[in-house]
């Protein structure tokens, strides 16, 4: 039996005591990492994932090795799908580097009906180079084959398991017009499963990335990594030159140190860029005066474009004033390095003046530009105000009478005087002419006009009202000879009884 001495005793009650704060202090380390990388993860799969919110029927996908597994590159994954229903359906990848690949149909299976309760699957092959980090896929079910466009066709006909060449921001914009304007009845989508690529051949640790603004994109060295908030749990260990880089946004870069089986957490706080654009101003009058945020920038060219260059991104008031005008004003919104077209059509101070109107007749309706104004008198001046400045179409009408019609011109602070005659309206009549025979020549006051019908009357209109002579005409028989009175507004019926000379 070995004994221990007071001091060994001592010494080693401090070891284990270190031990133990070591082992707790790892796990709560453990437990923060795991609690990032899932919200990371499922801030990723919010971004991608559609969802029905009454889904007539369902869509079930699973992977081999269940979801959240690990592959490494070279071994073979395998994805089951069932649908509750017949439908055509669509599965793509998304992978760490921000690629879409359409996975079904495929060169294998290009048919993308499948049966109601039938269990289909997609086999293949975590590629040879593939980064480690998370994938997803999903699966969307319609009735109607929606999904699938002709880009892809033609993509899958060339290669198989195609990538779907835009970002993921804009395909899951697409997919989501297209299933929203569908009836919710007709389409479903899966649950969004994930797997995690991973390297088993090289030593590891991991790195975790956070930043403001969040949604910024990272590279380690010149490869793509992912957005924040990122969490990466096999790295290859080494040093690395690290950027955070977003839009409107300085870059931000580190040299960072990932360490085996450790996790470096990294911050960036980008520092905002103060970025520019343009304003191009096309006034349709000279020489008016034009104003950016109530400062003077310059005068107007008549339908020509004035350009004010390195105005900051943001909101502006652009005004633009000329005297006899009234002023122009709007805010615009200029982005970074694009140019925010305005167009002014600046509107006239109206200036009104005042027209005289003196009449033959009474009770004439007067009309301007088509709206009723008031009535003619014949015995004193009819005064229109508050007309505005420039030409005007007048009517005046009265039953009996020609319309009077003209334009007229309205000077501003001035009298417009105007005297106008009116002509009685002249009325026509007509003679309807009936005869026992036909082809006799029809004569009005010696002028030749049509011929006769024994079977109809033959209408001879257009005559001013008075008296007319009228002569009927035929070879074999007497000339008929008569005077007749036309009415205005009325037809006069006569009947012409031609007599065989001899008779």
């Amino acid at each position: 039996m070995i004994a221990f001495n007071r001091k060994e005793k001592e010494s080693g009650y401090l070891k284990l005591f270190f031990f133990a704060m070591m082992c707790l202090f790892l796990l709560l380390f453990l437990l923060s990492i795991t609690a990032f990388t899932g919200s990371a993860q499922e801030e990723i799969k919010k971004s991608i994932q559609i969802i029905n919110p009454r889904p007539d029927f369902a869509l079930s996908l699973r992977l081999d090795k269940g979801a959240g597994a690990t592959y490494a590159p070279g071994e073979r994954i395998r994805i089951t799908f069932r649908s509750s229903k017949s439908a055509y359906v669509t599965i793509f990848g998304y992978d760490s580097r921000g690629n879409i690949r359409l996975l079904f149909p495929n060169q294998f299976q290009r048919n993308s009906l499948i049966e109601a309760n039938k269990e289909y699957h997609i086999d293949g092959v975590i590629e040879p180079g593939t980064p480690t980090g998370i994938e997803y896929i999903q699966g969307f079910a319609t009735r109607e084959n929606i999904i699938v466009s002709r880009e892809m066709e033609r993509a899958l006909s060339e290669r198989n398991y195609p990538i779907i060449g835009e970002g993921i921001d804009l395909f899951t914009r697409r997919i989501r017009g297209i299933l929203t304007n569908a009836s919710p009845q007709t389409w479903v989508t899966s649950e969004t499963l994930h797997y995690q690529v991973i390297d088993r051949s090289a030593q590891t640790g991991q790195l975790r990335v956070s930043s403001v603004p969040s949604g910024s994109d990272v590279y380690l060295g010149e490869r793509y990594a992912g957005k924040t908030p990122l969490s990466m749990d096999q790295v290859r260990v080494g040093d690395y030159e690290m950027r955070v880089e977003s839009p409107g946004y300085l870059v931000w870069a580190r040299r960072i140190t990932i360490n085996p089986n450790r996790a470096t957490t990294i911050h960036a706080d980008l520092d905002r860029m103060q970025q520019y654009g343009s304003i191009s101003v096309r006034a349709d009058q000279d020489n008016a005066r034009i104003y950016l945020d109530g400062q003077y920038k310059g005068i107007s060219e008549r339908n020509r474009n004035v350009i004010l260059e390195q105005v900051t991104e943001g909101s502006h008031d652009i005004r633009v004033t000329l005297g006899g005008y009234q002023d122009w004003t709007q805010r615009v919104q200029v982005r970074p390095n694009q140019r925010v077209q305005v167009n002014v059509n600046l509107e006239r101070i109206i200036q009104t003046g005042s027209l005289e109107i003196d009449s033959n007749v009474d009770n004439a309706m007067i009309y301007l530009n088509g709206e009723y104004q008031r009535r003619t008198s014949i015995n004193r001046t009819v005064r229109i105000d508050n007309i505005r400045e420039g030409s005007h179409e007048l009517l005046i009408t009265k039953e009996g009478y020609l319309d009077y019609i003209t334009n007229i011109r309205i000077t501003p602070g001035q009298i417009n005087y105007i005297n106008i005659r009116m002509e009685p309206e002249q009325k026509n009549g007509s003679i309807a002419i009936n005869c026992n025979e036909s082809n006799a020549r029809i004569f009005v006051n010696g002028v030749y006009m049509a011929t006769t019908s024994a079977n109809q009357a033959r209408i001879i209109d257009e005559l001013e009202e008075g008296i007319y002579e009228i002569a009927v005409i035929k070879d074999g028989f007497r000339t008929w000879l008569d005077e007749i009175r036309v009415y205005a507004g009325e037809t006069t019926s006569v009947f012409c009884n031609l007599i065989r000379a001899g008779n």
